[in-house]
């Protein structure tokens, strides 16, 4: 039988430095408030992660139930999203979280007038989970091996 995968994927977003970001996105550049902008990003983030997690491609490496990956990355002066970390139960779900973050689009840079010391990069943290059910097996009650 073929593993069920419940889709419901949770994403849960936080931001490390976040107030002074530099960046936005097509979507979120008619934003003016920090806070706007923040939430802004932060979705867009998340609906690029549940679009283009290829979840059935690492399903044979995951757990049944609940699966966690942890993943924290920088992104530079240019809007890329760089330096990606992951931690899950398995490397596969690792890398596809990697592929995921880095074929997101660059931001867009918002034009302030800054100096080299106010520059910096910022850190967010991303924690993406899915629950996926294994296989079930039907076992008859009696003994299999006729040993009764």
């Amino acid at each position: 039988m073929q593993s069920f995968l419940v889709l419901s994927i949770a994403l849960m977003m936080s931001t490390i430095s976040f107030s002074q970001s530099n960046f936005t996105t097509i979507k979120c550049k008619s934003e003016t408030n920090q806070r706007l902008i923040k939430n802004c990003i932060t979705n867009e983030i998340k609906a690029f992660v549940d679009t283009n997690y290829d979840i059935p491609s690492v399903l044979s490496y995951t757990k049944p139930g609940l699966n966690r990956i942890y993943t924290r990355f920088k992104v530079d002066q240019k809007g890329k999203i760089i330096d990606i970390q992951a931690k899950g139960s398995a490397m596969q779900l690792e890398l596809e979280a990697i592929r995921t973050l880095q074929s997101f689009p660059n931001l867009i840079p918002i034009p302030k007038e800054v100096s080299k010391e106010q520059i910096f990069e910022d850190i967010f943290t991303l924690l993406i989970t899915f629950n996926a059910e294994g296989p079930k097996i039907d076992l008859p009650q009696k003994r299999l091996t006729g040993n009764d």
